[in-house]
């Protein structure tokens, strides 16, 4: 029992570490809701990709500027958990970010050197959040399972609580999976952006 343990040790650490990053940026997310907002100038906006056994990953990398009293900030952060993934709708959020000169951005009031482009949740956070529940779940099963059923011969309540827990890790994984095949929370974060101005480019294009 010892040795299974600590076999899975280092799937804990990865279980209990999404879960906690996922509900860290959730938590951040809502508070910058709540937060300032300040004009910001684009400085740039470029599009990232790492590519790993046929499968590639984007993300939208942004550099803003924005001035609050005398004094000027810096920032890049496009929202609580977005990051390096192929689960968001990279393509439109560059299309926005490229086509804006200047948005508006949330920042933390007691410390202004915090900023955030989109507030709230989005699909890659969402994503983690699902996936660290998958992943704990199957574990919790894994550990426990050796002591139901040591004991399920001794006992025959426990034999219905291993069908029970079975069940319920049936049901678990397959909501999970068809929230994540299905895009059931898809949350456009380009829509949440609030441009205050456009480059010049575009607006001669619409006059």
């Amino acid at each position: 029992m010892g040795c299974g343990i600590l076999f899975l040790g280092p799937f804990v650490i990865v279980g209990l570490g999404t879960l906690f990053f996922s509900l860290y940026a959730i938590t951040k997310g809502v508070q910058a809701e709540n937060w300032i907002q300040v004009p910001a100038n684009i400085e740039k906006v470029d599009m990232n990709s790492y590519s790993r056994k046929g499968s590639t990953s984007y993300e939208v990398a942004i550099k803003y500027s924005y001035v609050i009293g005398a004094q000027k900030y810096w920032g890049n952060r496009i929202g609580f958990g977005y990051g390096l993934s192929n689960i968001e709708d990279h393509d439109t959020l560059f299309l926005v970010l490229k086509e804006s000169k200047r948005i508006m951005v949330y920042v933390d009031p007691d410390d202004n050197k915090e900023s955030i482009v989109i507030p709230g949740v989005n699909d890659s956070i969402i994503f983690t959040l699902i996936f660290s529940i998958l992943w704990n779940s199957l574990l919790l099963f894994l550990i426990f399972l050796p002591l139901i059923a040591k004991s399920r011969n001794r006992n025959i309540e426990n034999s219905f609580i291993l069908k029970y827990r079975i069940h319920a890790l049936i049901i678990i994984w397959a909501i999970g999976l068809f929230i994540l095949l299905n895009d059931y929370f898809h949350i456009n974060i380009e829509n949440k952006i609030n441009v205050i101005e456009r480059t010049k480019n575009i607006d001669s294009n619409t006059e």
